[in-house]
């Protein structure tokens, strides 16, 4: 029987029940629920004075886009409770309101669309989530929390010097594998710069955070058809992309912090800190040193990193890895004036490398016009290397500062809020949030025409 919730009359579908905008109300709700929670005084560490609503709006929108970004101090400005809630907001913001937004989808007895499927398996496997959603939606929740339980466990042998160790190391491990960069600790990361016990547990857990579902379950899957059955392309391209920009982020920051952040240090201090810092930018967000005193090429390299963020069907922002590569595959096959772009013996459908152009231009095109609006904004008061890394890092969903983000002004605070929700849904899923796309045939032809450009 059909479910008369899913259509007005005369039988269009209800435009509120697009996934797209579902999954934009889903976020914009458990952020101005997280906002409304963190304006209590319940939620502010005593002595000091309760937050203004344009901080718990950031502090939570930071938190459901999984970014790391603060305007507060999380360890002294926010009580047991305040940060409970930042906790929670973050594990929604990981596990993924867009799964959440899909279950609700199908509830309504909906069928997605093809523009709500690609959304959809950005954030779970579709090898996954088109058989059976509800069994993938507990391997997530199980997988998640059994992950950031052993990191946990982990980093509590590191943290014992700490006040409530048991709950800063659970903390830690969420925001880790969430790949959000809040930390609850007194002073902070730096004074564990040299210790592997803490830097080691937080890389692996964000790196498999970044990783996502797709690769245990492409694997699984392969393993059951057994040794002959080739690898599934999406999880074979995340794990050679992984393989190379883990090294490739360490070597960067290595070259370019040589003389600076990491001069006078221990050699396995500066191995750790290369290691850490330098993958830090593909959205994990946390950082040991201060980012204020890097150099400038340190902050544009990072930047790039930023905007390219993690592997799909993880707790990553950015265009994604897969996306960057069909992006470059494409640009080198019309180089070499190829009609289909190759991949692993394997062509790319059209819609595939169209949607990756998409996001690609719609990332940078994001990317430039909030770095605009900041140095409006600001004037002449911030240097621009500083506007466009706290830009990248708002928009990749990654949480690493240079230090500026509470001394900018409300104007500011607000477009980084944007920032965070678009990186966080990705452009196109934004733009379709309030473009109702109409997929009837086409019925009128046009004569072709060249135009020369270039």
């Amino acid at each position: 029987m059909a479910r008369t919730i899913s259509t007005r009359a005369g039988g269009q579908r209800n435009p509120w029940l697009r996934a797209p905008l579902l999954v934009t109300l889903g976020f914009l709700a458990a952020m101005l629920a997280g906002s409304a929670l963190l304006t209590l005084p319940a939620c502010t560490a005593a002595g000091e004075r309760p937050l203004t609503y344009l901080e718990a709006l950031f502090t939570s929108t930071s938190a459901v886009c999984v970014t790391g970004l603060t305007v507060v101090d999380t360890a002294h400005r926010l009580s047991f409770h305040g940060q409970l809630v930042v906790l929670l907001l973050v594990q929604a913001g990981g596990l993924g309101i867009m799964t959440l937004a899909f279950l609700v989808f199908l509830s309504l007895g909906l069928r997605s669309s093809t523009t709500g499927g690609e959304l959809l398996s950005s954030t779970l496997s579709e090898l996954v989530y088109h058989k059976n959603p509800r069994q993938a939606f507990g391997l997530v929740v199980g997988g998640t929390l059994l992950v950031e339980l052993l990191g946990a466990l982990i980093l509590l042998q590191s943290l014992h010097p700490e006040d409530r160790s048991l709950w800063k190391a659970v903390f830690l491990s969420i925001c880790a594998f969430c790949n959000a960069g809040f930390d609850n600790l007194e002073s902070g990361l730096a004074p564990y710069s040299a210790t592997w016990g803490v830097g080691l547990p937080l890389l692996s857990l964000w790196l498999l955070g970044g990783l996502g579902f797709i690769v245990p379950v492409a694997i699984a899957a392969k393993l059951r058809r057994g040794s002959q059955a080739a690898l599934d392309l999406s999880a074979a391209m995340i794990l050679v992309a992984s393989a190379l920009l883990v090294p490739l982020g360490a070597l960067l920051f290595a070259l370019t912090e040589g003389s600076g952040l990491l001069a006078g240090r221990p050699w396995s201090e500066q191995l750790l800190l290369c290691l850490f810092q330098g993958n830090a930018p593909r959205t994990a967000g946390f950082s040991m040193v201060d980012l204020g005193q890097a150099a400038r090429l340190t902050l544009l390299t990072q930047v790039v990193l930023m905007l390219m963020g993690g592997a799909p069907g993880g707790t990553a922002g950015g265009v994604k890895t897969t996306t960057a590569w069909i992006f470059c595959a494409t640009l080198w096959a019309r180089l070499r004036s190829e009609e289909e772009v190759v991949i692993g013996r394997r062509t790319i459908p059209i819609g595939a490398i169209r949607n990756a152009v998409m996001i690609c231009v719609f990332m940078v095109l994001c990317h430039g016009i909030f770095t605009c609006m900041l140095s409006v904004f600001e004037g002449l008061d911030m240097r621009l290397e500083q506007l466009t890394f706290e830009v990248a890092s708002a928009l990749g969903t990654v949480g690493l500062s240079t230090g500026i983000t509470a001394e900018l002004s409300a104007p500011s605070q607000l477009t980084l809020i944007l920032a965070m929700l678009v990186g966080r849904l990705g452009p196109l899923t934004f733009v379709y949030a309030f473009l109702r796309v109409k997929r009837e045939p086409r019925r009128v032809f046009y004569p072709h025409s060249e135009v020369y450009v270039g």
